[in-house]
Formats: C-alpha cells, sequence, structure tokens
C-alpha cells in the first residue's frame, strides 16, 4: 500500500522505477501465497517446545505424551474455509459492522461483541447485507469496502443539525442516518496529529517499544508505545485510550482533564511554536509573513483542515492584536509569540479532536450509496490526506428513486440474508 501512494504522488519521471519496485513486492507477496502451508507439508518442531503433562484422564498419573505431529492435518486450513464460505454470512457482517463503525461513529449492530441471539438487531439489515455481500465478491478486499464507504454520500451528509430541526424530531439518535455523525479522535491519533502537523512525526516502521520512561518526549507514533494494563501513557489515558480488555469498541468520555491536557501539554505547545514558525517562514518576506490573515487562514487549514470564516478571521485579528499589545513592541519576537498563541488556541478547539462533515452543498434527503470519482465539493479532513491512498472523495448525490439496489446473488450462491451454514469441517 505504501509503494502504491508513492506511484500514485509521484512524478512522470520517477513512476517507471517506483512501478518496477510495485512489480518486484506484488511478486515477493504471490510467492508467500504460494508458500501456504498445505496438508502433507512437513514441519519443524519449534526450538524450546516442551510437552506440558496433564491429568485429564486420570489424577494420580500424568496423561501419555502427544507426539509432535511431522506432517500438517490441514485441520486449521479447513476451518478457515469454513469460517471464510459464501455461504456463511456472519463473518463478513462482523467485519462490515466493525468497519462502518470507525467510518460513520455509531456501528449498525450496537452490540458489536455480540451478533447472536441475545444482541440488538441492527437498524438497516438490507444496507449490512448489501455491504457483506460486496465484501464477499470482492474477494475480502477491504481496500474496497473502505472506499465504497467514503465515497457514498452518507458518508458525506453533513452533520450540523442546523436547519433539519424536523429530522431531529423524528429520530433524534439518528439511527437512520439523516445526518453525519461527529467522531471524536482516537488518543493516538490527537497525539500523532499534533506532532503530524508540527513536521517533528517519526514515520519509521518497526523497531522495539517505546519504553514508559522515553514516551513522553518521543517523536515515535504511538502504537509503538509500550501498553499494559498497568503502565499506561497518562495523556492518552485522559483521552479514552484503549484498555487491554477493550477488543471491540472504546470507551468516549468528556472530562475537564482532556481541556487542560491540551492547554498545558508540553507536546501542545511545542507543536504549536513549531507550526508557527513554519507557517511565517514559508513566505520570507511574501504574504503569510506579513498579514496576519493569510496566516490565519492557513494555521486553520493546517489544524483544523478547513478555511475560517469571516467572523473567525475578525476574532483571531483582535487577539493577536490584544497578545502583541501585551508585550514590548520593539522585540521582533512578541509578533511570534502572538501566532504562536493562535496556533496554540486552534489545538484547543474542539475541531481539532472532532471528525465532523460540513459540505457546501446540502446533504440530500435519503440514503444512497452510489461512489463516484468527479472533483466536485468534497467533504473529508484534510488532516489525513497523506494517509488515503486514493483520490479525494467527491460530494456526490442521486435521487432516491435511483438509488444503487440491494445486490442479487450471483454465481449461484444464496443471499447474505439466508441463515444456512456450511457444513463444518471434519476434524
Amino acid at each position: 500500500a505504501e509503494v502504491e501512494l508513492n506511484l500514485a504522488k509521484a512524478t512522470e519521471d520517477k513512476k517507471p522505477a517506483i512501478q518496477k519496485q510495485l512489480t518486484t513486492v506484488r511478486e515477493e507477496a504471490e510467492k508467500a501465497v504460494k508458500a501456504e502451508a498445505l496438508p502433507g507439508d512437513s514441519f519443524v518442531e519449534l526450538i524450546g517446545s516442551q510437552w506440558s503433562p496433564t491429568r485429564f484422564r486420570e489424577s494420580r498419573t500424568d496423561d501419555k505424551t502427544i507426539p509432535f505431529q511431522p506432517t500438517s492435518t490441514g485441520r486449521r486450513r479447513a476451518l478457515a474455509q469454513w469460517i471464510t464460505d459464501p455461504r456463511n454470512p456472519l463473518t463478513a457482517r462482523v467485519a462490515v459492522n466493525h468497519i462502518w463503525m470507525r467510518h460513520m461513529g455509531k456501528p449498525m449492530v450496537s452490540t458489536v461483541f455480540d451478533f447472536g441471539r441475545k444482541g440488538n438487531a441492527p437498524v438497516n439489515p438490507e444496507l449490512l447485507d448489501w455491504l457483506a455481500s460486496e465484501l464477499v465478491d470482492h474477494q475480502w478486499n477491504m481496500k474496497q469496502l473502505h472506499r465504497l464507504i467514503v465515497t457514498s454520500a452518507a458518508y458525506r451528509m453533513s452533520s450540523s443539525t442546523l436547519g433539519a430541526e424536523s429530522n431531529a424530531k423524528l429520530d433524534p439518535d439518528n439511527r437512520l442516518l439523516w445526518r453525519r455523525e461527529p467522531i471524536r479522535l482516537e488518543a493516538q491519533v490527537i497525539r500523532d496529529c499534533s506532532l503530524a502537523i508540527a513536521g517533528t512525526l517519526e514515520l519509521a516502521m518497526g523497531g522495539p517499544s517505546v519504553p514508559p520512561s522515553e514516551q513522553a518526549n518521543s517523536k515515535r507514533r504511538s502504537i509503538y508505545f509500550f501498553h499494559s494494563n498497568n503502565d499506561r501513557n497518562l495523556f492518552l489515558s485522559l483521552f479514552d485510550e484503549a484498555d487491554v480488555k477493550e477488543c471491540y469498541q472504546r470507551d468516549q468520555s468528556i472530562v475537564p482533564q482532556q481541556a487542560l491536557a491540551l492547554s498545558n501539554a508540553k507536546l501542545i505547545h511545542d507543536s504549536a511554536s513549531r507550526l508557527s514558525q513554519r507557517l511565517s517562514a514559508t513566505g520570507g518576506t511574501g504574504a503569510i509573513a506579513n498579514l496576519d490573515a493569510d496566516f490565519i487562514s492557513e494555521a486553520f487549514l493546517a489544524v483544523l483542515g478547513r478555511r475560517p470564516s469571516q467572523a473567525e478571521t475578525a476574532t483571531c485579528l483582535e487577539s493577536i492584536g490584544i497578545w502583541q499589545g501585551q508585550t514590548d513592541p520593539n522585540e521582533p519576537a512578541s509578533t511570534d509569540s502572538a501566532k504562536a498563541h493562535l496556533v496554540w488556541a486552534l489545538f484547543n478547539h474542539n475541531d481539532f479532536a472532532t471528525r465532523r462533515c460540513n459540505p457546501r452543498q446540502q446533504p440530500p434527503t435519503c440514503l444512497t450509496f452510489a461512489p463516484t470519482n468527479t472533483s466536485a465539493d468534497t467533504c473529508h479532513d484534510a488532516r489525513f490526506w497523506p494517509t488515503w491512498g486514493w483520490g479525494s472523495p467527491a460530494w456526490h448525490s442521486v435521487p432516491c428513486s435511483i438509488a444503487r439496489p440491494l445486490p442479487t446473488p450471483r454465481r449461484g450462491r444464496r443471499p447474505m440474508g439466508c441463515r444456512t451454514l456450511p457444513p463444518k469441517p471434519r476434524v
């Protein structure tokens, strides 16, 4: 995926070399797939493996030692094929529900940990089955499912309730997806975004975990932090870092300590200072260096992923003037300090820790899933552009009468709504 992203961003003169590298990577991946263990392949016993005595048969003597199998029985492969069989709808439904929850903020089945009889029924069962069918039909390609969701009209609906009082009255919990649900960013994303915006995030992949004693000054991605039930990063814990027992859905809380952390953390102050210096030096003696309005616009775009309104620009200009008046005007650092204060205030803005959608066009009045590749008004967060492997999604809405219908069974298989399961593999 990283090589494909580099190919998409490369210039014409560099594309042949990157294309050659991509071909090599794909060939190595194909060799790895062909080398998958098949029944009858020989295996070497792991170094240090030792049989642990058990007493299941008798309580007075140990059970007989079970010898290590010299060949594969194929049972794990049979189990994997049974779980991913197209006639088994449960696996695809669970996967779609998790991916949908990460993008839309709420799962279609609220009990993400229980799809059984004790769990809650899906709000949109037809949509869940359709997306599950799409996932299976595309050979379990989750990248295609991500693209399908983020290029849909439902994903780009406005998050605002302004002018939609009738919808809020009929469906206050947004169960029918009449608006885009605002999503609070995860703890790791908040920390990594502050470093990435300042240009100090270390993007190196792999390597040892960062111990707790070094995490305060580390620039590595938060995923490499040592994490246990006893040793947890304080900054990440304030923003509901996932507990070791939270395997399905993270808790979300709003507490005063979160605002204090963004206000006082050394990480935020350093990032604000670095970003202010970078934006001021971008134009040298040009517009950004001299005109505060341009600086404010670029700061909003870098931190919040959008341009400021006229009212926000006026308020920021007034604040910069007040901050400059509180310092010695003869000092050249007074202007830089005022701009750093502004960037620091933007890091404490609610939109920095929230992902929401505010398109310039009015959202459609019905749920449609019709992806498009045209470049119209977009609705995505500019802070996350570098992480995407495809073009920016375009605003697209279609009437309810031509919305994409639910899929019909293909290749002779049963529809996803059928509960008939394939026979279990023999073991």
